[in-house]
């Protein structure tokens, strides 16, 4: 096992309010990252659904950990593919012109799976922003 610190931050020009909904409404969260049954409140436990690659079997299990509308939200990201529960972490910012997201994934894990999120993290986000331009 290795230690994931995957830290990434994005610029949106939109409203820190219009990014928060985009990471809180489950239709909108299926649209840019996958399928799920998300609600954001402390405690919930929510799955996120997709295709099975060679390493995830199509299912991650999650847990709300933390909620601070709109500033911050916490994830406790689960998955059989790793062996231990990582941190998915999701900081607003309001700055000119929108807001600065800064995505943490934190944890210890596998060498592929550090692989498969250093690449998947960065491809949703832009569809975050894909998203956020076709909803305006």
């Amino acid at each position: 096992m290795q230690g994931l610190r995957l830290t990434l931050k994005e610029f949106y020009p939109h409203p820190v309010e219009t990014v928060w909904q985009a990471l809180t409404d489950p239709v909108a969260i299926a649209e840019w990252l996958m399928p799920c049954d998300f609600r954001p409140n402390v405690g919930h436990r929510f799955s996120i659904r997709g295709a099975a690659t060679n390493n995830w079997r199509g299912l991650t299990e999650c847990v709300v950990i933390e909620v601070e509308p709109p500033r911050r939200m916490v994830w406790q990201w689960v998955s059989a593919d790793i062996p231990e529960p990582t941190r998915v972490c999701f900081e607003l910012e309001p700055v000119d012109g929108g807001t600065q997201l800064t995505m943490s994934h934190i944890g210890m894990t596998t060498q592929a799976d550090i692989e498969s999120l250093s690449q998947g993290w960065p491809m949703k986000l832009k569809q975050l922003c894909t998203f956020l331009s076709n909803s305006d």
